[in-house]
């Protein structure tokens, strides 16, 4: 079957909506804090307390940027969603879901437990924060990063900023997060939601560059130019 065409034509989108855009966010915000301070019950957690504050610096940076760079791409990924046209990608981005909750809720079930690493929990964030950064830069490079497996009107490889080096810099940048927050956190049992959650970003990788490459007119010389998906080297 055909992978579905978006007829959305980014050029003639109006202005985003900056109201509800930020409600939105706020609303993400919220529901962060809810799944790492309810079931620690309390709020005498740093850790959770830096990992909610950078979500919330780095989500009103990237609307910032994006408002400024990228309006078109803001609106269609915070305010006109599309839906994916792929059956998996709706299947693993709702396994996706589930998982990070699952993974939050455990971190924060271990956060009274004793014998966190200070060092190890300090280089973990700072991993999450290169991850952000790569993150946003995919994100200014790409005007066609939805963030679901749609191909859309006009829709070109695209090689400048990250994709020069990977051919999904967002999911390497989504796989470093999640399998860094765990540690972060100070949490062991995070690292079977965490790795999980990797191992899905993985296949929803493999299974878009694939679609990309039967559908994507050009997509097949970018992959000749940048041979891997997410580790230079190694895939």
């Amino acid at each position: 079957m055909k992978p579905e065409t978006s007829p959305l034509k980014q050029e003639k989108a109006g202005p985003p909506p900056y109201l509800k855009i930020f409600l939105k966010v706020a609303f993400r915000v919220l529901l962060l804090g809810l799944l790492l301070f309810l079931p620690a019950r309390s709020f005498h957690w740093a850790a959770g307390w830096v990992y909610l504050v950078l979500y919330a610096a780095w989500s009103a940076l990237t609307i910032i940027l994006l408002a400024r760079r990228s309006p078109a791409l803001l609106l269609l990924r915070e305010a006109e969603i599309q839906a994916a046209s792929e059956s998996w990608d709706r299947a693993l981005m709702f396994l996706g879901g589930v998982l990070l909750a699952v993974l939050l809720l455990v971190c924060s079930a271990e956060a009274a437990l004793p014998g966190v690493s200070v060092p190890l929990s300090a280089a973990a964030f700072l991993c999450i924060c290169a991850a952000y950064g790569l993150f946003t830069w995919a994100l200014l490079s790409n005007r066609f990063a939805v963030g679901v497996a749609v191909l859309q009107a006009g829709q070109v490889p695209v090689d400048k900023g990250p994709y020069c080096a990977v051919r999904h810099p967002l999911y390497l940048a989504a796989i470093v997060i999640f399998s860094c927050t765990p540690a972060a956190l100070g949490s062991t049992g995070g690292f079977v939601p965490g790795g999980l959650l990797a191992a899905a970003v993985v296949l929803r990788t493999a299974l878009e560059d694939r679609l990309l490459l039967r559908s994507l007119p050009g997509y097949r010389e970018y992959a000749s130019r940048v041979p891997y998906r997410l580790l230079p080297g190694f895939w």
